[in-house]
C-alpha cells in the first residue's frame, strides 16, 4: 500500500511539473495573436495589443504582422511581464475553395513565452463555410510539437461562428488549455473583443488592420 501511495504521488508530481513547465500550449493565441488559422490579407499590416489585468504569467502583449504574400504571413511582439520578444511565421502551401469544401493547409511556427521559453511547430487544417449572410463558420484542427521536444505531439483546434460579418464567438484549444472569446469588427480596420484565458483569465483584445495597397483589406474579424 505504502508502495502504491509513493507511485502515485511521484506521478502526480512528476505531472504537476510538465504543467509547470509548459503552462502555455504550443498553439497558445497569447503568445501567437491568433485564434485561428487564417492569414492576415496580403500586403497589409495588423497591430494588436492583448492586456490581462488578472493573469499570472502575462499582463500583456503587443505584436505586429505583416502578410507578406497570400501564401504567407510574418509576425514580431513583446511580451511586457516575461520582456522576451516573440515571433511568428505561417504559411499556407494550399488555400481553401470556397465553392467547396476542399480546405486551407497551414504550416506554421510561433514562440512560446508564457510559462516557459520555447518556439511551437504546428500543421492547421482550416474550413470556412458561408450559410447565409447572416452566419457563417470556420473550423481548424491539426497536430502541434515544441522545437525542443518534437516526439511530443498536440492536437490544437478552433471553432469561431460569425454573425452578420461583425460579430465573431470562439472556442480555441491551443494543445493544453482552451481559451473561449468573442470579438466585434466596428469598421474595417478596427476590430475589438474579449477572451477568457485558459477559461479563467479575462483579456481585452484590439486589432488595427491596414491595407498597404490600394486595394480594400477583408474583414479581419476572423484573424484574431
Amino acid at each position: 500500500m505504502k508502495k502504491r501511495l509513493v507511485i502515485i504521488l511521484a506521478l502526480f508530481l512528476n505531472f504537476n511539473s510538465l504543467v509547470i513547465a509548459q503552462a502555455c500550449g504550443p498553439n497558445c493565441p497569447v503568445c501567437s495573436g491568433t485564434t485561428d488559422g487564417n492569414l492576415i490579407p496580403a500586403k497589409s499590416i495588423s497591430l494588436q495589443g492583448l492586456y490581462i489585468p488578472t493573469g499570472e504569467e502575462e499582463f500583456g502583449v503587443m505584436s505586429l504582422k505583416y502578410g507578406a504574400f497570400d501564401w504567407l504571413d510574418l509576425g514580431i511582439g513583446y511580451t511586457f511581464k516575461a520582456q522576451k520578444i516573440i515571433w511568428n511565421a505561417r504559411l499556407q502551401p494550399i488555400k481553401q475553395n470556397e465553392d467547396n469544401w476542399k480546405p486551407s493547409i497551414i504550416l506554421g511556427t510561433g514562440s512560446i513565452r508564457t510559462g516557459s521559453s520555447d518556439q511551437s511547430i504546428y500543421l492547421n487544417v482550416l474550413k470556412s463555410k458561408e450559410f447565409s449572410e447572416n452566419f457563417a463558420m470556420s473550423l481548424s484542427g491539426g497536430v502541434a510539437s515544441l522545437a525542443s521536444d518534437l516526439d511530443k505531439i498536440y492536437g490544437i483546434a478552433n471553432v469561431s461562428l460569425i454573425f452578420k460579418e461583425k460579430i465573431t464567438t470562439f472556442v480555441n484549444f491551443d494543445g493544453i488549455s482552451f481559451h473561449e472569446g468573442a470579438t466585434w469588427t466596428v469598421n474595417d480596420w478596427f476590430t475589438v473583443g474579449f477572451m477568457l484565458i485558459e477559461s479563467k483569465d479575462p483579456a481585452i483584445i484590439v486589432n488595427i488592420t491596414k491595407s498597404l495597397s490600394n486595394k480594400k483589406a477583408p474583414d479581419s474579424s476572423n484573424n484574431l
